[in-house]
């Protein structure tokens, strides 16, 4: 038995070696690396080099490449591409329905170059022509970008130009994505994938990202795009422009629910709001991570914050000393929380900016413009406070008298300092200004009713 073992192993090495020299027989490694050469850099339209070529014939039999490099100066740079072939196209010395594997490699994206035409004709060669790849294979295959670089694996057929990609895993160090669909043609570099993972930006994570991804030559663009943030939702899409040396994103899309403590946990107001955010977003923005996207972000915001607080903020005891006759203790119910914050924002600087802030709170409401740096947290803000009834109530006698409008009293007020550390102060000369101004008009209004009489 044992002899038997020995004598069906020793075949087995006499095929295997007799297999590995007539191999290297019918592919002589210097021809072999001269003729891929020659037949990729005809149907790239770009200079191949190939370091060194050898032939293999376990686990299959293949003829390996190293260190192939494509273009002048090397946009591509492969460890290894292994072409797998049957012995019958070796010894016809034509390759057709091969599976390529190409192992630890870097590709620079966007190309510097354009390919050349993907269907045209091959160059021939006596010794090996590759006539069609049916499989293909990436084994961390590295793309830099003026992004993070991501790696990737990826297994795809191809038909012609097109290249059909059943698996695609793309990550980095905090981010993995999983996608399949097709690059529709190689000639123009363009494809469409059906994507799904998680992305991580700085301290942010993107979970149950989704989107539909389309590759061009210029960029990346994920519309439609969804993904959980900050305990809420957006969807929308993002396009990333990378022909220049520094990306440029454009987002647009809606939120929904996002909890405002921890949007800004990171920011100059950390701790100085809570709330429910919704809205609208569309931004432009240019950098290769989130603090100098952060910093060059510009556009519009459309936000409405409900069922939110602002803790540090104190508006009733202001308008109370200043006008009022205090009781000692504040109104049942009174505090920092707010039913909704609302605007139309700008966002330019690291600064939100609006017109229309509007504010809903129990025991008053406000209006008026607004800015908030998103850095420092600083805040700016002129508005008209409307007391609720019952500060109203409080207020001096003379005040409601002039004051007054449709039963609350109006005061004007600026917000300065921080939303950590705010002040909040009740302009009294321009509150007493618009009394004197509303009583001008009654008396005038009195005067001409007597008049009329």
């Amino acid at each position: 038995m044992r002899t038997r073992a020995l004598v069906i192993a020793g075949v087995f090495v006499l095929l295997i070696g007799g297999a590995y020299l007539l191999v290297r027989t019918l592919v002589p490694a210097d021809l072999v690396r001269t003729a891929i050469e020659q037949q990729l850099s005809a149907k790239l339209g770009q200079p191949v080099h190939i370091a060194s070529a050898s032939a293999s014939v376990l686990p299959q039999i293949a003829v390996d490449l190293h260190d192939l490099t494509i273009g002048q100066p090397a946009a591509v740079q492969l460890g290894r591409m292994r072409l797998v072939t049957g012995l019958g196209g070796l010894l016809s010395r034509r390759v057709e329905d091969a599976s390529i594997v190409i192992e630890n490699g870097r590709i620079q994206w966007p190309l510097p170059f354009a390919f050349g035409n993907a269907n045209g004709a091959q160059a021939g060669s006596p010794y090996l022509t590759i006539a069609s790849v049916r499989q293909i294979q990436f084994r961390s295959i590295t793309v830099v970008t003026a992004l993070p670089p991501i790696t990737i694996d990826l297994d795809a057929s191809l038909s012609g130009d097109r290249v059909d990609v059943t698996r695609l895993s793309a990550r980095s160090e905090r981010n993995r994505i999983e996608a399949s669909g097709a690059v529709t043609s190689l000639a123009r570099l363009e494809g469409k994938f059906q994507a799904r993972g998680e992305l991580t930006v700085d301290d942010y994570t993107a979970r149950n990202f989704n989107a539909t991804i389309t590759v061009s030559p210029t960029g990346i663009s994920l519309s439609p795009m969804t993904f959980g943030m900050f305990d809420g939702t957006f969807g929308g899409g993002l396009s990333v422009n990378l022909r220049h040396a520094v990306p440029q994103a454009q987002l647009h899309g809606s939120v929904e629910r996002l909890d405002v403590a921890d949007v800004v946990k990171n920011t100059g107001s950390s701790g100085g709001i809570t709330g429910r955010l919704v809205g609208a977003v569309s931004l432009i923005a240019q950098g290769t991570d989130g603090a100098s996207l952060m910093r060059s972000a510009h556009g519009n915001f459309h936000a409405t914050i409900v069922d939110g607080t602002l803790p540090y903020i104190n508006v009733v005891r202001p308008v109370v000393l200043a006008f009022g006759r205090p009781s000692g203790a504040a109104p049942s119910g009174s505090g920092s929380s707010f039913s909704t914050l609302a605007g139309v924002f700008t966002l330019s600087n690291s600064t939100l900016a609006t017109e229309n802030l509007t504010l809903e709170a129990r025991d008053f409401s406000a209006r008026g413009p607004a800015k908030l740096n998103l850095g420092s947290g600083a805040l700016q803000s002129h508005v008209d406070l409307v007391l609720s009834q019952e500060l109203t109530a409080q207020a001096g006698t003379d005040l409601r008298r002039y004051a007054e409008q449709n039963g609350h009293v109006v005061l004007p007020a600026t917000v300065g300092g921080t939303l950590t550390h705010p002040t909040v102060f009740v302009d009294t000369v321009a509150a007493m200004r618009r009394a004197a101004e509303n009583e001008v008009k009654r008396k005038a209004g009195s005067f001409l009713k007597g008049i009329i009489k």
